[in-house]
């Protein structure tokens, strides 16, 4: 087919010259800095117990410090983005399964300085990786570069994985492998400036990653973030919630398994310290007897809908797969009336209705959308108010009830 003439349009030979123009490569790379409060800028404080990092979201800090707290870990630095604590491995266990807002817990081993790639080789081949891993271990690196040294930060990574190989190879002559599925030892490399920080994961895989998910779900919203938006909307196990729509069910599974007072990844059964040197089995396990003892299911109203039954159903699986399909109400868009029947006259509620595709949350943890708050005054009333009050058309992603008389910000 021949393209349409436009006899408005300049031929190609009528463009202007654009031979004054620099060449890509003349442009100047973009420096690549490190956050203002980079945790990995300045010394900690001593302790004599283990130091690690737990990493999360923008926003999430004071809940991860609060339930580290909780768990009985030291407080060592609060940044952006993550906690250094200090904790004995029955405390880590503690952290590692019951932490709801935390990304990773990291073990920093090794810290250094480099100026290039092959200064990181050169330092990083001369530490004691016999230490932390064995020769028939697999591992897999993550890397994260703030650096205008390092300007490739999977070049990075492919280096300390040599180093790691070449040490093996010195002392041996067999190598570990990599998996980036399953290692036996997950490795982050941490690059600001000049200063290098390699440390090991704890879990393994993220945190976020309870478990029950389905397969096909379409842009599922990362679970952390889900628990997050919920803890700062000032909903807690004992205050109804209601998610009109639902999609693949985070929202609700979260407030589910929160409200099931087990730990939120009690169904995890791997996790990347049992491959640690040290590693006590029976001290794991009476630390996961000690946790189903305290355990103490809050019943909650929880309802959970869609227009289609696809995200239902989806919703139904992740349920399921957590055991916790008794805590939650599903229905099709519509059942507003009968859920509605369940919030006895003076209940506080929580009605949810989505986050931004992209999941943003602004400075301090505040959403990139709004929300408003209704009070329940009787059995009708409180869902009508609240659907024909806020403006969701806007992106209202939270309105809480029971809270204030009137509608108002909760993000």
């Amino acid at each position: 087919m021949k393209p349409t003439y436009r006899p408005d349009r300049p031929d190609r030979g009528d463009r202007p010259d654009r031979g004054d123009r620099p060449d890509r490569g003349d442009r100047p790379a973009a420096p690549r800095r490190a956050p203002a409060d980079d945790p990995h800028a300045q010394p900690l404080p001593e302790t004599d117990l283990p130091i690690y990092h737990a990493k999360t979201l923008a926003g999430l800090e004071s809940l991860v410090e609060a339930e580290l707290r909780n768990h009985g870990a030291e407080i060592l630095r609060v940044g952006r983005r993550g906690i250094d604590f200090g904790a004995d491995m029955e405390t880590l266990f503690r952290v590692c399964m019951c932490s709801r807002f935390a990304l990773r817990i990291l073990r920093p081993i090794l810290q250094f300085e480099a100026q290039d790639a092959q200064d990181l080789y050169e330092q990083a081949t001369q530490w004691d990786w016999l230490s932390v891993m064995e020769a028939k271990s697999t591992f897999a690196i993550d890397a994260t570069v703030y650096s205008d040294l390092f300007t490739h930060s999977q070049f990075a990574t492919l280096r300390l994985k040599d180093a790691i190989a070449d040490h093996f190879r010195a002392i041996g002559g067999i190598r570990p492998s990599v998996d980036r599925e399953r290692p036996d030892v997950r490795i982050h490399l941490h690059i600001s400036g000049a200063q290098v920080t390699v440390s090991l994961d704890a879990a393994g895989e993220p945190l976020s990653r309870r478990g029950y998910r389905p397969a096909k779900a379409p842009a599922p919203l990362n679970e952390v973030l889900a628990a997050g938006l919920l803890a700062l909307a000032g909903w807690r196990p004992g205050i109804p919630l209601y998610d009109p729509m639902c999609g693949s069910g985070t929202f609700a599974t979260e407030a589910a398994l929160w409200c099931d007072g087990y730990p939120v990844n009690w169904h995890r059964r791997r996790y990347a310290f049992m491959n640690w040197r040290g590693y006590d089995e029976d001290a794991f396990f009476d630390v996961r007897a000690q946790l189903k003892a305290r355990v103490v299911a809050v019943p909650t109203p929880i309802f959970a809908s869609d227009k289609d039954y696809g995200p239902v159903s989806m919703t139904r699986q992740s349920l399921v797969n957590m055991e916790v399909e008794d805590h939650v109400e599903l229905g099709r868009a519509g059942d507003e009336d009968v859920f509605a029947s369940e919030v006895v006259e003076g209940d506080e509620f929580v009605l949810h209705d989505g986050v931004p595709d992209d999941g943003a949350v602004g400075p301090d943890g505040e959403g990139a959308f709004g929300g408003g708050v209704v009070p329940a005054e009787d059995e009708g009333e409180a869902f009508d108010a609240a659907l024909g009050g806020a403006d969701f058309d806007a992106g209202v992603a939270e309105v809480k009830g029971g809270v204030e008389d009137e509608v108002g910000a909760v993000f």
